[in-house]
């Protein structure tokens, strides 16, 4: 007996040594603050040479590696999957070791190992791995949501810096053409030709000019911020970059049909989805609570020269109502995220509506501006024009023409942005690029992802 009560001791001794072997060790990894602002300073754009032009998909590549949202929403997902892991490991055993010493007994000691191991069983384990695999299912659409926000970025900052050089252009133009005349005025006023009101009018006109041109390079400092944000390198990499224009809304596009698949397949429906489908989950963790847990207990007894193998079954008994409580809320949970997912595709629905009705006030400003102001200030410019070549009006009044002119210029670029503008949010709306490159890459980057657990 001395043999058996030894064998178990040392069996002990050396299962509580192999599991102390086998814990992992701390390493510890102290953050430094200073090191994203000297990388994000370092950042260069080094994809494609010199001079080339970026297209949409170029400048989304570039921010899937660079941009610190995506990276950690790609580590909360990462996190997401390791807790799935970790939520199909047993629950831990307890281990009791018991002595006794009684000085009246011919064999004085008892001792013994007694333990208690819950059944990991049946639903409540089902709903666990269940509830965790969801989370993780939430947080992949959340890294498929924070690229497309990224993306939504880099569009607009484009459009915007497109937009901001045109402007700049031709507000540079009508800068020179209204100082030509404000001059021309001011000579014609010292000489006595003109009264002064139309030489201070000419003046209010440069100094709108002047205005003119400078919003529209405080609009391309903020694109180029806002497209060096999205890609995560300082906006000294981006000044110098080609953009490729926005692809417009297809003319063939079914908004019926893109409509009703941005209710289904949006990502924030799907998430509300999960919510929904973690709440079910709940419910039938709930359902499963009112019948009692069980736990086993082996152990072994050494008692006063007897060996004894005992076993205990204990049963974790339900709360005094059957958890009629905890079901009611859980249902009450489940009918609210029933709720919540028809609020979240009421949103998409109106969102698509009024980023289209949107886009086609934008779209018809832009006909107007393009085919009906434009046309006249080109002829009333044109006639000018003429007029001061054969001597028959002054030059100041062509150059107000030509003034005329530029300000409907600019008055169709501006439609124009609202246009390209308001097509960006219907993309947004719909969750969807009109780009199919760039369909394709906010595609790959969630299965990639996905695929690497």
């Amino acid at each position: 007996m001395a043999a058996v009560r030894l064998a178990v001791v040392v069996s002990l001794l050396v299962g509580v040594a192999s599991e102390l072997a086998g814990c992992a060790p701390y390493v510890a990894a102290p953050v430094h603050l200073e090191t994203y602002p000297v990388a994000l300073d370092l950042g260069r754009l080094e994809e494609k040479p010199p001079g080339a032009t970026w297209t949409g998909a170029d400048l989304l590549a570039a921010a899937l590696t660079r941009n610190a949202s995506i990276a950690e929403a790609a580590a909360k997902y990462r996190t997401a999957v390791a807790a799935a892991k970790a939520s199909r490991v047993a629950p831990s055993m307890t281990l009791t070791l018991t002595a006794e010493y009684a000085k009246s007994e011919p064999k004085a000691w008892l001792y013994g190992v007694g333990s208690d191991i819950p059944l990991d069983i049946g639903a409540r384990r089902g709903e666990r791995l269940n509830a965790a695999d969801l989370s993780a299912l939430q947080a992949l659409y959340d890294y498929g949501e924070a690229v497309w926000i990224v993306r939504t970025a880099l569009t607009r900052a484009r459009a915007d810096r497109l937009s901001a050089d045109a402007e700049l252009a031709l507000a540079r133009q009508l800068e020179a053409v209204r100082q030509a005349r404000a001059d021309r005025l001011d000579r014609r006023v010292a000489a006595g030709e003109d009264d002064r009101g139309l030489a201070l009018t000419a003046r209010a006109d440069l100094a709108a000019a002047h205005r003119r041109v400078a919003d529209a390079y405080a609009r391309r400092v903020l694109a180029d911020a806002a497209l060096a944000q999205a890609l995560g390198v300082p906006a000294s990499a981006v000044v110098d970059l080609f953009l490729a224009p926005v692809a417009p809304p297809p003319d063939g596009l079914d908004l019926i049909q893109a409509r009703r698949e941005a209710a289904l397949t949006r990502r924030d429906v799907l998430r509300a989805v999960v919510d929904y489908d973690l709440a079910e989950s709940a419910l039938r963790l709930e359902i499963a609570k009112q019948y009692p847990e069980i736990h086993i207990g082996p152990g072994y007894t050494y008692d006063h020269g007897i060996a004894k193998l005992p076993f205990n079954l204990g049963l974790v008994l339900p709360s005094s109502d059957l958890n009629r409580a905890a079901i009611a809320q859980a249902e009450a949970k489940r009918t609210e995220a029933g709720r919540s997912l028809e609020a979240v595709q009421a949103a998409v629905l109106g969102g698509v509506d009024q980023a289209w009705a949107t886009l086609r006030a934008a779209r018809t400003t832009e006909t107007s501006a393009r085919e009906r102001d434009l046309p006249v200030a080109r002829r009333l410019a044109d006639v000018a024009r003429r007029g001061a070549a054969a001597g028959e009006t002054d030059r100041v009044d062509d150059l107000g023409a030509q003034a005329t002119l530029i300000d409907a210029e600019l008055a169709v670029l501006d439609a124009r942005r609202a246009a390209v503008t308001a097509g960006i949010d219907l993309e947004d709306a719909l969750r969807a690029p009109f780009d199919p490159p760039e369909t394709t890459l906010v595609q790959n980057a969630s299965r990639a992802l996905g695929g690497r657990q």
